[in-house]
Order: structure tokens, then C-alpha cells, then sequence
């Protein structure tokens, strides 16, 4: 379905999701697959699985004052992912250059977002993924519609 400009001047006016999630970031872990009677069953660790529900029930009340977005519609993410800084580490590194990688981050959020905010997490054509030191641990995130794709 393609975006008539009709349904952006909607999208548009209609909302933009800016938000702090107060929860610890966590990297998605790969499905991990067991053979039960002879049939491989592939399935989400509990740890992200649990990470994604913890994000939804965070977020849930200021969606559920809005729509969520059409399918179709290009959308923009930008979140930042805040984690306390371990104290052993030294005083001269200022950036969590260390793992989880930011993409594990982000895809543990955009699927837990994923028929809940918008329809499909190949609706963000533009995202701007950082990790930092911070307390509290959190997640800063605003998803809007992507007007630069649109012009």
C-alpha cells in the first residue's frame, strides 16, 4: 500500500512517539533450535523474550492514547541506549565500545515495537542507533514519520 498524501497529512499530525522506557538494554539473543522426538523446535530464550514484553508494558499507556502507525507509512527511529557504567572499568573510557553490539539493542526494540506501534519494523527507512553510560538504565526513543523520505 502507498502512501497517499492524505494518510501522511494524518500521520503526520496525529502523533509522534517520544518516550523514555526505564529498563535495563539488552542485546537480542539468536533463536536457539532443540530436537524434541526426532523434530527440531526452534525457539526465543526466555531472557528476550521476557526484555520484549518488559518494553511493551513500558510503553503501552502512551500508545494506547494513540494509533499506531499505517502500514506503509516510512518511519524515523532514533533511540539511545543508556546502561550503567561498570566501576571496574577505567576512568579514560567514556564509551561502551565494548559488546552487546547497538544493532542487537536495536532489534530487540524494534520487534518488540512490531504490531504494537507499527505494523511491520521495515516501516523505519531511517534510524539513529546510540549507546551511552547513563543512570538509570534506560531507553530514550522517538519514532516519527520519516517526512525525508516522503519529499
Amino acid at each position: 500500500m502507498d502512501i497517499t498524501e492524505k494518510q501522511f497529512e494524518r500521520q503526520d499530525r496525529m502523533h509522534k512517539i517520544k518516550t523514555i522506557i526505564y529498563v535495563e538494554p539488552m542485546a537480542k539473543a539468536r533463536p536457539r533450535s532443540t530436537i524434541i522426538a526426532g523434530r527440531v523446535h526452534t525457539y526465543t530464550p526466555a531472557k528476550t523474550r521476557d526484555a520484549q514484553m518488559m518494553i511493551k508494558a513500558m510503553i503501552r499507556t502512551q500508545v494506547m492514547e494513540l494509533e499506531s502507525f499505517e502500514d506503509g507509512v516510512p518511519l524515523r527511529l532514533e533511540a539511545t541506549f543508556y546502561r550503567e557504567r561498570p566501576k571496574s572499568l577505567p576512568k579514560r573510557v567514556v564509551m561502551p565500545v565494548s559488546r552487546p553490539d547497538y544493532d542487537n539493542y536495536a532489534k530487540l526494540l524494534t520487534d518488540a515495537l512490531e504490531k504494537f506501534v507499527y505494523k511491520n519494523d521495515s516501516q523505519i527507512c531511517t534510524a539513529l542507533i546510540k549507546k551511552r553510560f547513563g543512570s538509570p538504565p534506560r531507553i530514550e526513543l522517538t519514532i516519527e514519520v520519516d517526512v525525508e523520505v516522503l519529499r
